[in-house]
């Protein structure tokens, strides 16, 4: 099914580990692609160091990259996404890349599929992870090296999946603003089932199956099936006038 607007939009979603794609925008980017629109996804490690299975499935260590990268690639086919961009670095050592080399490779792919909205990790990355805040700090400083390339008026927008004040405070995340400012509700009940299926694909990591038990026990409340973003303070300061902008808070 294709939109209302003249334009096919691109997203491209910056993480660190195999399954922060889908914790973070899975039913925003399912809903994405249905309405006629391409998606792509980077993500830079192989994330060796997480856990070793849950329920019956057992992984070995050394295999365990390699697991993650074919769960990762099953659940982008699900989405209907292009296959991932994979940057071959190891889990908890993105941080030790230059800031540089790193974020010369993002923009590359930034060149390369010419995205109209690209969605990271905030400052914080959430949860204070190594990796998450180095994925942060590179994707920054290519987004604003490849907006700053741009004559024309419309750039593209930098966005962050957010997190209401209150949930920060349950669950004890400390977060900065930009993290728990709402610019952005997607809502994602026609495919949140879809987000919820892709953690569970995430067979290897029992922090998925956690998020995918919460996503079922709350998404029958008033905001359960909302998907919240940021715009990151590094986007125009005319954002809210963008086409995508009117577009995200409709679909």
């Amino acid at each position: 099914m294709t939109h209302k607007f003249a334009d096919v939009f691109r997203w491209l979603g910056l993480f660190a580990h195999p399954d922060d794609e889908t914790s973070a925008s899975a039913g925003t980017m399912v809903k994405w692609i249905k309405n006629g629109n391409l998606a792509y996804v980077v993500t830079a490690t192989g994330g060796e160091l997480g856990t070793l299975g849950t329920g019956g499935l057992v992984v070995e260590r050394s295999k365990l990259a390699r697991v993650r990268e074919s769960e990762l690639k099953e659940n982008l086919s699900m989405y209907g996404c292009n296959p991932p961009f994979l940057l071959g670095y190891r889990d908890q050592e993105l941080a030790n890349e230059d800031l540089e080399i790193l974020s010369n490779k993002i923009l590359d792919i930034m060149h390369l599929v010419r995205p109209d909205v690209i969605v990271t990790f905030g400052p914080s990355g959430i949860s204070n992870h190594s990796d998450h805040i180095a994925i942060h700090k590179a994707s920054q400083k290519a987004y604003i090296e490849y907006r700053n390339s741009f004559a024309e008026k419309e750039y593209p927008l930098l966005i962050y999946p957010s997190i209401p004040a209150n949930v920060a405070k349950q669950y004890e995340l400390q977060l900065s603003p930009d993290e728990k400012r709402i610019d952005i509700v997607v809502d994602i009940k026609s495919s949140i089932d879809t987000k919820i299926q892709g953690l569970r694909n995430y067979k290897s990591q029992e922090d998925a199956q956690e998020f995918a038990k919460r996503l079922e026990q709350t998404k029958t409340g008033p905001h359960g099936t909302d998907e919240l973003f940021s715009v990151s303070p590094d986007s125009p300061k005319d954002w809210g006038s963008y086409p995508v902008i009117e577009y995200l808070r409709i679909l």
